[in-house]
């Protein structure tokens, strides 16, 4: 099943480098990747992302309001998210390599220690890059999956709280957001390059790819995310919850959690109404370790 799944989602790999393309590649190279993106929205990604929440009031004004909170990497549960590992012995010896062919540098020589000493600039320097990064960036975290088990569970208040849709293509043709789908893997995001005319590139390029790569446990959530820099998110961003309250579009529909309070749903309830949403509740399933959906409110 896990080797079936891996060659379905294949081409998330192609779209995340596209994605990348487009936003560090020259002109031409953009125009391409913009082309090859919207190929994958149409071809192969989901018609729809989902967000779960829980049961509290703030959270369901967030989305009555239309908005997504955006947050700042720092702040996520996962120590290895959206953390670049460096190896400093591994970026000098690429160092070692870019010299001129037949130059030699005995270890311990004043050469040598004047290589590594500035190499240990640019490693302190790509740290502090990559750390403010961490703590200004917005990302919010969807899911192509609306019946997960562990995504209610962790996410939605064990059940309690509610799973809203919105329309991917949506998403980027009202609010210019680019989704990118998340990739799985054993092997961590590494920086392995100090080429002085690639490393602004290698820079933005590996920190896409760190923000975008989780390990293989995570892979359950079937994760996209909508990624704002420091401009996107402006004067909204909170500093002291380092994120940001943004703009969103209409949902699709809300999806209720099979434990939802009362008071809850008919919160709810009033808001589909009011804004013609349509609204389904989850069941647990009489037979099977699954959840069913079945409509409370439809307006299509």
């Amino acid at each position: 099943m896990a080797d079936f799944q891996k060659e379905n989602d294949d081409w998330k790999n192609v779209l995340r480098s596209e994605i990348i393309t487009a936003l560090t590649g020259s002109s031409q190279e953009k125009k391409q990747a913009y082309s090859q993106i919207g190929y994958y929205y149409l071809c192969s990604a989901p018609a729809s992302l989902y967000k779960y929440y829980s049961d509290t009031s703030l959270k369901l004004e967030t989305v009555r309001e239309n908005k997504l909170w955006f947050s700042a990497p720092c702040n996520f549960n996962d120590v290895f998210d959206c953390d670049i590992s460096i190896d400093e012995k591994e970026l000098f010896n690429c160092v070692l390599k870019m010299l001129p062919d037949k130059v030699t540098i005995r270890p311990g020589s004043p050469m040598w220690c004047n290589l590594k000493g500035e190499m240990g600039q640019q490693v302190r320097k790509l740290k502090t890059t990559f750390k403010d990064l961490r703590e200004t960036t917005g990302i919010s975290c969807l899911s192509e999956s609306d019946d997960s088990l562990l995504m209610w569970a962790h996410y939605a208040d064990n059940h309690c709280g509610m799973c809203v849709e919105y329309n991917l293509l949506e998403l980027n043709r009202q609010l210019s957001f680019t989704p990118v789908p998340v990739v799985y893997s054993d092997d961590r995001v590494r920086f392995c390059s100090l080429k002085p005319e690639t490393v602004e590139k290698n820079s933005l390029t590996v920190f896409i790819q760190s923000i975008t790569t989780k390990s293989l446990e995570w892979s359950y959530e079937r994760e996209w995310r909508i990624i704002q820099d420091k401009g996107a998110c402006g004067d909204r961003g909170d500093i002291n919850n380092k994120g940001a309250l943004l703009d969103m579009i209409v949902p699709s529909s809300v999806i209720l959690g099979c434990e939802a309070k009362q008071e809850f749903e008919k919160a709810v309830k009033r808001y589909c109404e009011a804004s013609k949403i349509n609204l389904y509740k989850m069941e647990k399933d009489k037979a099977l370790y699954r959840l069913n959906k079945h409509s409370i409110l439809e307006f299509d």
